[in-house]
């Protein structure tokens, strides 16, 4: 089992990356979060999940250890799988997955693409005695959070930061991001709406 992969990030896609290690690219899938900390042509290290079945051999990897272990988590609910556990930390930061878990936030969960009620609430039953407590989350201030009511992810600098990471100057960037409506969406939808512009 692959722990972990260090090496030359080549290239960075909207929900992937490729290190090179002796010669070899590991194409590993993996979240917005992740891909904002990493810049491509940088030596990197990520750690790495391999997802087994009949048909399917693939490798997800983080930034982080603590957002590999959410990941882990994250799967081993049943009825979520590895692009699901993805969208959520694509959709959220690692603590604010845990805050809306521990407050019982259905509807922040099933705000995330892909998940809906029934399997937000499966998330908070499963997890919520195995991610700690309110007060253990670090660098948090849960009074700004303002999980439930807005989407975390839209940031228009961070949106902005993870198109440049893929190659687009600033300007393309601001020009792609700014006729976006993005009331009722996650930074994945809003990217993804964006990278439909910019690639026409």
């Amino acid at each position: 089992m692959i722990s972990y992969i260090k090496g030359a990030l080549t290239k960075k896609g909207i929900d992937y990356l490729i290190i090179e290690n002796n010669g070899i690219g590991y194409y590993i899938n993996t979240s917005f979060n992740t891909l904002k900390n990493l810049s491509e042509g940088d030596n990197s290290s990520v750690f790495t999940y391999m997802h087994i079945r009949e048909d399917i051999l693939a490798l997800y990897g983080f930034s982080t250890k603590d957002e590999l272990d959410m990941f882990k988590k994250l799967i081993s609910v049943n009825g979520v799988g590895p692009k699901a556990g993805l969208a959520v930390l694509s959709t959220y930061e690692i603590n604010s997955v845990k805050l809306a878990i521990l407050k019982d936030d259905v509807n922040a969960i099933s705000k995330v693409p892909g998940i809906g009620k029934k399997t937000a609430s499966k998330i908070i039953l499963d997890l919520k005695d195995k991610i700690g407590s309110i007060e253990e989350l670090d660098n948090i201030d849960i009074s700004d959070i303002g999980y439930a009511d807005t989407d975390l992810g839209n940031d228009i600098d961070d949106i902005s930061m993870v198109l440049m990471s893929l190659g687009f100057s600033q300007s393309e960037a601001k020009k792609a991001i700014e006729d976006i409506d993005m009331s009722g969406k996650t930074e994945n939808q809003i990217i993804k709406e964006a990278l439909k512009k910019l690639n026409r």
